[in-house]
């Protein structure tokens, strides 16, 4: 989300003038939400230049990259946030790779490839299907759930969606995550605020996260400019989790919490989590 709102205002005031009339109120809405929330990367990436592990798998439209688990180990369906592509996340996979997880990385909508435009509903709707399904990509039986920003609301409906209550992840991990979408538009720019504050859906994570007892791992900067740190505290204290973490550190930003310290005290809560 880090070219949050000068899109936003700008797509604002060019679609005003070009479709004024009330007919238009509905495409004006879906506009908005795109100018101001999915700043995606439509370029394709070749997984395999990323990992030798990774390949591309195709879902419903959408372009998945896949790395099989190790013998017994978890698998991590990566949620990414709202900027560039799945390339941009290469440290990442790659992370969980050396550690022997798997990894289902899910472009969304108009994303690295992905059919379609991108909107709350169908990016969730396909978020749980993926999930329902994500038994024809990996032979794991553990599902660990990771949202990076944007992906942090998306990550926390899947497990409470039908496929999660089914089959609930063995945990979630929340990098940089927001109390909702409206709460970031009223903190960082109040002047959009009109235009989304009876958008009820827009990923009210500071509710989902309440009917979760799930394991769940917060990371979020105290140095964040994108989204506040005080909504990850928020999330943590509103979590009913007995085995719930806020890792942080006092110079990291939004997307540089992603550092050593950090991960460290994530694979070591993970390795708990799943032994044998």
């Amino acid at each position: 989300m880090n070219k949050f709102f000068l899109p936003a205002l700008l797509a604002l005031v060019f679609t005003a003038f070009a479709n004024p009339a009330p007919a238009h109120a509905q495409s004006f809405s879906t506009l908005m939400e795109q100018r101001v929330f999915y700043q995606f990367s439509s370029k394709r990436s070749p997984a395999r230049k990323v990992h030798e592990k990774m390949s591309q798998r195709g879902y419903k439209g959408l372009v998945l990259w896949v790395a099989k688990p190790k013998p017994g180990r978890p698998t991590v369906l990566y949620l990414p946030g709202s900027g560039g592509d799945l390339k941009v996340r290469t440290r990442k996979f790659r992370f969980f790779i050396a550690k022997g997880y798997g990894v289902v990385a899910m472009a969304y909508p108009g994303m690295a490839g992905s059919k379609g435009e991108p909107s709350r509903k169908r990016i969730q709707s396909l978020a749980n299907q993926l999930y329902r399904d994500i038994g024809k990509f990996t032979p794991s039986k553990d599902i660990v759930i990771m949202g990076e920003s944007l992906g942090t609301g998306v990550a926390l409906e899947i497990a409470t969606s039908k496929a999660g209550r089914a089959r609930p992840p063995s945990a979630i991990i929340l990098q940089s995550p927001y109390t909702s979408l409206v709460d970031l538009t009223a903190a960082k720019n109040p002047a959009l605020l009109p235009f989304f504050v009876s958008r009820t859906d827009l990923w009210p994570s500071k509710r989902t996260i309440q009917k979760l007892k799930l394991p769940i791992f917060i990371m979020h900067g105290k140095r964040d400019k994108t989204v506040p740190f005080k909504m990850g505290k928020t999330l943590y204290a509103l979590s009913p989790s007995r085995n719930k973490v806020l890792a942080t550190h006092p110079d990291a930003g939004h997307s540089s919490i992603w550092r050593s310290v950090i991960l460290k005290q994530m694979h070591a809560w993970l390795k708990e989590i799943h032994a044998k």
